[in-house]
This record gives C-alpha cells, sequence and structure tokens, in this order.
C-alpha cells in the first residue's frame, strides 16, 4: 500500500475514535442526568473530547452558545471524515489498487 493511503487511513481511525467518544460522552449527558459531572465514564469522555471542543470553540463564531459546541465538534468530525472516505477512494482509483 501507498504511504498516502497508510496516512489517509490512520488519520481516518482518529477521527472516527474521536466521533465514538463524543457519542459516549453525548449518551452520558442524556443519561446521566444531573450528577453527571460526578460519574468516572463521564469525565473520561470529557477530557477525551475537550481538547477537540476548545479548537471548535476557536473556530466557531461567537454566537454559538457553548452548550452547542460539543454537537458542532461532532458535525465537522463527521464532515472531515467523510472527506477522508472520499480521499482514500480517491487514492485507490488514482493508483489503480484494489482497496476495500
Amino acid at each position: 500500500m501507498p504511504i498516502e493511503f497508510t496516512l489517509v487511513s490512520i488519520l481516518f481511525a482518529v477521527v472516527q475514535v474521536a466521533i465514538y467518544l463524543l457519542i459516549g460522552r453525548g449518551a452520558m449527558y442524556l443519561l446521566g442526568g444531573a450528577a453527571r459531572e460526578q460519574n468516572f465514564i463521564y469525565q473520561l469522555f470529557k477530557k477525551g473530547t475537550e481538547p477537540l471542543v476548545k479548537v471548535t470553540r476557536i473556530i466557531t463564531p461567537k454566537f454559538v452558545i457553548d452548550r452547542h459546541v460539543p454537537f458542532v465538534t461532532f458535525i465537522l468530525l463527521v464532515w472531515i471524515g467523510l472527506m477522508l472516505i472520499y480521499l482514500r477512494r480517491s487514492i485507490c482509483l488514482a493508483q489503480q489498487l484494489n482497496c476495500v
């Protein structure tokens, strides 16, 4: 496999992990109730996604409410994931690889 394909695949795996962490954080947010801040699992999800949420807060306009920034982060990661899928497919087609 070419190095480009490998790098895009690794980046896609990292984006997938981040998406799953945000889904877990959202599920714990909904299910945890008022005591979610003391929940150990919620704290793990929060620590894993906080750098992404902070970067999203920096690049989003100020009229986006802080409460909505994790959802915006999720949407951005989904779009990045879709772009990486398209890029990986383009690499396969350009180099005539048999990618599955």
